[in-house]
């Protein structure tokens, strides 16, 4: 009999939002601006906990859309890489690879409307360090018609 490690299998996948943030949601409390581009809004959360599963992560940015979260970009170190690859594919389950030459991997849920979630993962072959991004699937296909995105107690 053998030992699996990671999450139960009920407790696997790509879950909405990140940590204990959902898509849709107002920036929160005490979180810095970083830049505004449009109805674009990126921020930071101070004293936020800059690690994965045991391994430290360099930043966590927040981008809002309308003033509602659609966006997650965690910048990994070089250091950190694999250990966190290792992690969310523990927790999401194996990836799409595109290009078996370019390590660039993505993962899709299976929900609908705000639950949806898309994340990709890439690593950046000149540094090493990689950029992984969570996104919305619902609030990216309202940015792109340019539709508003009604606010969670509307929906």
């Amino acid at each position: 009999m053998a030992l699996v490690g990671g999450p139960r299998k009920e407790e696997r996948g790509l879950r909405a939002g990140f940590r204990e943030m959902k898509w849709g949601e107002a920036p929160r409390a005490g979180m810095i601006l970083l830049e505004e581009t449009g109805e674009d809004r990126f921020y930071t959360a101070p004293g936020e906990n800059l690690d994965y599963g045991g391994a430290p992560l360099n930043r966590i940015v927040y981008k809002y859309w309308q003033n509602r979260l659609a966006e997650v970009q965690v910048e990994i170190p070089p250091a950190s890489v694999d250990p966190v690859l290792r992690q969310i594919t523990a927790e999401w389950g194996k990836p799409d690879r595109p290009n078996r030459f370019i390590e660039d991997y993505n993962w899709q849920n299976d929900k609908q409307g705000i639950e949806g979630t898309a994340a990709s993962f890439s690593k950046n072959p000149a540094t090493r360090a990689a950029l992984l991004l969570i996104q919305s699937r619902y609030i990216l296909a309202k940015k792109s018609l340019n539709l508003p995105v009604p606010s969670p107690e509307k929906r």
